[in-house]
This record gives C-alpha cells, structure tokens and sequence, in this order.
C-alpha cells in the first residue's frame, strides 16, 4: 500500500488544479475476460487515489446490468451503453472467448456503438481480443494493431487494412492503442497513466499492484523467461528466476553453478537441454532485454543504465547493443524504440 505521505507527494508533483478528470469508459459483455476488465479498471482506480480527479471510470456493457465473465464472476451494475454519457475521454473495450466477443460485436452493437463513439474519443484502446471490435467499427484501417498472439493472424485474416503487429505487448499509433493478452492491458493502461499524469504515478501504482516492472511497448509477448522455465527441471527453474532478479550481479557460469551446488561442466549441459541457450547465451540476452527497457523508460544516463544491467562497462554494453539492434542506444532511444 501507498504512505499518504507517498499519496500527499504523487497528487503535488502532477500540480495543484492541473488536474482535469478524465472520463474513462470500459466496455465489457457476457463472456468477457475478467482481468481485461479488472486490470485497466484497478491501475485507474489507483490513479484516482494518488492523484484526486485524475480519472472517472464507467464500466459499461450492451444492455447494463450485471456482466458474468468467463472465469464465472459477476461484474455487477454495468451502466448501458446507450445510457453512458459523452464526454468520453478513454475508451478501452475488452476481449473474451470468441462466441460472446463476436455476439458482442454483431449481434449487440458494441461495434456499431465504438464506430459512432469514437470520433468525439481522445484515444480509443482494446484489450487483447477487443481488438476486433475495434476493426469493426473500422478503426484499425490503416493503422498499426496488436492483439493476443494466438489471435494475430485471425485479425490480420478478417481486416486485411489493418498493420498487424503479433509481437509487441501493446501498441500505440496516435491516439489509437491495442494491447495483447490479457494481463497486457495493466500494462497499456500503466502506460496511458504515465501519459497522462507522469511517470512517478505510474510507477507508485505498479508497486502497489506488485507489478514486477514497468513493460515498454517493445516488450515481447513470448516471454523469453517463461520459454526457459517452460521445459526445465526445478533446479534450472529456479536458476532462471534468480538470474533474472540479478542481472547487475556475478552470474559466471561458475558462479551460477554454485546457485545450484552443480559443476559449471554438468550446468551447462542441463541450461542447454532446458533452455536451448548456454548460461552465458541467456544471461546476455537478458541483460540487454533490461537495458533497452531502462533506455525507453529512463532517462539515465548509458553509464547507469550499464550497471544496472550488469554490464561492466559502456564499451561492453554499446558493443552488445550494436550487435543485437543494428544501432547505437542513444539512436534507439531518441527513435522511440525503432533500429534504424
């Protein structure tokens, strides 16, 4: 939880009476994902907390009344969609399991609704499959989208104008914001937050909700943490977590080995058949997955952001980069995230 000493800081650092409140309208349905809703709908409702009128939030749904998602839970008292009140400043709709979204879209208006909302909306967003509503009412035409990976090419399929990107975890183009699955969406919306009120907010709410870092929109959807832990024994598991919340520290395939009271000889041969990468592979990769976070997220200097990677030194960490990006840092930084 947040001091209010940490509260009473957060709401003076965005200025007294710069605030606007900005109405934020999340549309679900019957069949919805429940974390799609809840995890955009929790990181506002911080945000309102810290910083008092930052944001009003409607959850609203075809016909109002209580929601059932997917997971079994009820999201009670949902306003009408017919009955939410203009101005809109935020509008995010949800995904779900495929029969309910598309009974959504079609057979409940929720596409024909977004199309006619849209254009009064300063910035329009999905979570995950939501992303189809949103092609729907004809708002990806021409512009770059991401959805769930496992639903990419079925967008890409169905609305050919749309630039589909399967990777990303979230994607902004002016205005316009799609997330991938699920638990995505927290990190979109942290991100829309950081926008809005800066990133001292944002960041004081990731802690509160145990987020683990602020995702830049360059984070992948395949995690390259879960794919090494995905086949590995205990032991390697174990490993992987621990490499990962050590990068700055010694982690030598010896000094790996003796995490796990193994020869770097028996280590190496196990990581490999895990993982599909050696130790020194992957705790490269790694390394340098962290840095172009703190180089997006950060206004360190290449130095700190070195460090605290584990680099032993800006040499070390611009040769890597090049070699991985094709560019130098600060070009990759002052592009947005883009090798040129």
């Amino acid at each position: 939880m947040a001091s209010k000493d940490n509260i009473a800081a957060l709401s003076a650092s965005v200025g007294t009476g710069a605030v606007s409140t900005r109405h934020v309208v999340v549309v679900a349905f019957d069949g919805v994902e429940a974390i799609d809703v809840a995890g955009p709908a929790s990181a506002l409702s911080k945000a309102a907390e810290y910083v008092p009128g930052a944001y009003r939030l409607t959850i609203a749904s075809p016909s109002g009344g209580d929601v059932r998602t997917n997971a079994g839970l009820t999201i009670a008292a949902t306003e009408a969609l017919s009955a939410v009140a203009a101005p809109i400043d935020t509008l995010i709709v949800a995904g779900g399991d495929e029969p309910a979204l598309r009974a959504a879209i079609v057979e409940q208006g929720v596409g024909e609704w977004v199309a006619h909302m849209a254009p009064e909306v300063r910035r329009v967003a999905s979570v995950c499959t939501g992303a189809f509503a949103l092609a729907a009412a004809g708002l990806l035409d021409g512009r770059q989208c991401t959805t769930h990976r496992n639903a990419c090419a079925m967008l890409q399929s169905m609305f050919p104008k749309a630039h589909v990107l399967n990777d990303p975890i979230y994607v902004c183009d002016d205005g316009l914001w799609t997330s991938a699955g699920v638990t995505t969406g927290l990190d979109m919306t942290l991100a829309m937050i950081e926008a809005d009120l800066g990133q001292p907010v944002a960041i004081e709410i990731a802690r509160n909700l145990a987020v683990y870092m602020l995702r830049g929109s360059t984070e992948s959807q395949d995690s390259r943490t879960l794919a090494a832990q995905a086949g590995a024994t205990p032991r390697v598991r174990g490993l992987v977590t621990w490499v990962m919340n050590n990068l700055a520290g010694d982690l030598s395939v010896e000094a790996m080995a003796r995490r796990v009271l193994m020869s770097p000889r028996n280590l190496a041969r196990a990581f490999v058949a895990a993982t599909g990468s050696t130790p020194a592979a992957f705790v490269m990769r790694a390394r340098l997955d962290r840095a172009t976070t703190l180089l997006l997220q950060t206004d360190w200097p290449q130095e700190k952001i070195a460090s605290a990677s584990g680099f032993r030194s800006v040499d070390a960490f611009q040769r890597s980069f090049g070699r991985e990006k094709g560019c130098t840092p600060d070009s990759y930084r002052s592009n947005g995230g883009k090798s040129v």
